[in-house]
């Protein structure tokens, strides 16, 4: 074996070993799983202690329309709202003040309160004032029909299209298609790029760091070429990610196929598959794994010559926000991308390299042409073997330098070297 096989060999087998990863990668699914239910079952419960909304009619017709809920309950006020300002009452969540009939005047009406007012009140007021005001519009009309109802006429004649979209290929095939599940696919494997870039690339890092703290780098370059040393670490550390991101996927999958074989809803599964059935996978899953390798070692390698050069935590903060800054405005990208994958932004954004990786994955399943990908894919592996080779001549300097942290003219001379 060679020297970065043994390299890589002890970076797996040492950080697979430890408790601290056996014990994340299994209580890592438990902990989605139950913040999931946490945030479901908090988010049902209402405060049982319900809020008092004074209400201040000036028209004398609107209050007997607003009913009380299991949140809110409204009071008449039996002051002018102008002495209830001056007395306050902490008793009183808000006041709803109209002062004008709501059809002639739509904005005689308004919410005050001490402190900012929950979306709720809103959504409460008007879903119960907008069917009474609908139908006083409505008999404003004196439209009048025998034996009718016109207000069902009305409701019965609203139709709600449902559009289904086709894709034909030059023969004439016909296939369904759902830009929701390519919007879904795109940011689920954006997610994991991003993700994965993130956690394992600070890990590289920190592992750098760690070992020319501890001076035991100081060791083992005497046998080992610096180069050598940081490949091995990089891809060590991937093949870490790959193995704890394996196991989720088998766990959450058989907790998924578990709970479709309990319940019986096979439908469900058939739902799901049919969701995602105009979605070229086997496309989306290669590109996948060549967006994830090449975004995983340029980001590592930046991650790793970061490492090298800074001497404490404190650095890093300097050298690290450049870095931070790309993978946010990659991820932003994406997201906006999901909506116009054909624009300029996602066109661009999946061609450049520090941002492709992230792009591109949104792009995809909405069918990029051919040529966009491979040239994506090529500028991709250019600026890999670029960046890690910048990488390598800072590691291979940093590695060994303490005492200070370097200056950016420093580091250009390392380059030259």
């Amino acid at each position: 074996m060679n020297k970065t096989g043994i390299v890589i060999q002890r970076e797996y087998m040492t950080r697979v070993r430890k408790k601290s990863f056996i014990f994340l990668t299994l209580l890592m699914p438990i902990l989605l799983a139950g913040m999931v239910v946490g945030i479901v079952f908090l988010s049902s419960i209402n405060n049982k202690k319900a809020k008092v909304i004074v209400v201040a009619d000036e028209t004398g017709e609107y209050f007997p329309v607003l009913k009380n809920t299991d949140q809110y309950v409204f009071i008449e006020a039996k002051e002018g709202f102008a002495d209830f300002r001056k007395n306050s009452d902490e008793s009183v969540y808000a006041t709803l003040v109209i002062t004008d009939d709501l059809l002639k005047n739509p904005e005689a009406i308004a919410l005050y309160s001490h402190k900012q007012v929950v979306s709720s009140v809103e959504n409460t007021v008007a879903s119960q004032l907008n069917p009474y005001l609908s139908d006083k519009k409505l008999n404003s009309y004196q439209i009048s029909i025998p034996n009718l109802n016109l207000k069902n006429i009305i409701e019965n004649s609203k139709i709600n299209l449902k559009i289904k979209t086709v894709k034909t290929d030059e023969s004439g095939k016909e296939t369904q298609t759902s830009a929701e599940s390519a919007s879904i696919t795109g940011m689920v494997f954006t997610f994991l790029i991003y993700m994965f870039i993130f956690v394992y690339g600070a890990m590289v890092m920190q592992g750098v760091m760690e070992e020319k703290t501890n001076r035991i780098v100081e060791v083992i370059v005497s046998s080992v070429n610096p180069f050598d040393l940081m490949m091995g670490k990089l891809v060590g550390i991937g093949l870490v990610g790959l193995t704890q991101f394996g196991i989720w996927a088998l766990i959450f999958l058989g907790f998924g196929l578990s709970g479709i074989a309990l319940s019986g809803s096979f439908s469900l599964f058939q739902s799901i598959n049919g969701l995602f059935a105009s979605v070229n996978m086997t496309e989306v899953c290669f590109y996948f794994v060549l967006f994830f390798i090449g975004g995983y070692l340029m980001y590592a390698s930046l991650f790793a010559a970061i490492g090298a050069m800074v001497n404490s935590q404190e650095d890093t903060q300097q050298y690290m926000m450049p870095v931070t800054v790309l993978i946010l405005f990659a991820t932003y990208a994406g997201l906006f991308s999901a909506q116009n994958p054909d624009g300029p932004l996602a066109f661009w954004s999946s061609l450049i390299p520090f941002t492709s990786p992230i792009v591109m994955m949104v792009r995809i399943p909405f069918e990029v042409p051919w040529w966009q990908m491979l040239l994506s894919v090529a500028l991709l592996a250019l600026t890999v073997i670029l960046i890690v080779k910048l990488a390598a001549k800072i590691y291979r300097v940093g590695i060994l330098m303490y005492g200070k942290k370097p200056t950016y003219g420093e580091i250009v001379k390392w380059l030259k070297y």
